[in-house]
């Protein structure tokens, strides 16, 4: 079964801070991050994160 990842963004001029978690057998786990707005960057961070297949759920 799919976990669904969840990214949490709060996004600011220069600076976007982002929070990930995901709940599983091992439990949660975080990841946390501070990138500049480039949207290359910001495409980077989303392959990455979808790399294991499961869904990311953005808020």
């Amino acid at each position: 079964m799919n976990r669904i990842r969840f990214v949490g963004l709060d996004i600011h001029k220069e600076r976007i801070s982002i929070a990930a978690a995901e709940c599983g057998r091992a439990g949660w786990w975080n990841i946390s991050a501070r990138l500049p707005t480039d949207p290359d960057t910001i495409n980077k961070l989303c392959d990455r994160l979808g790399r294991s297949g499961k869904p990311l759920a953005f808020c």
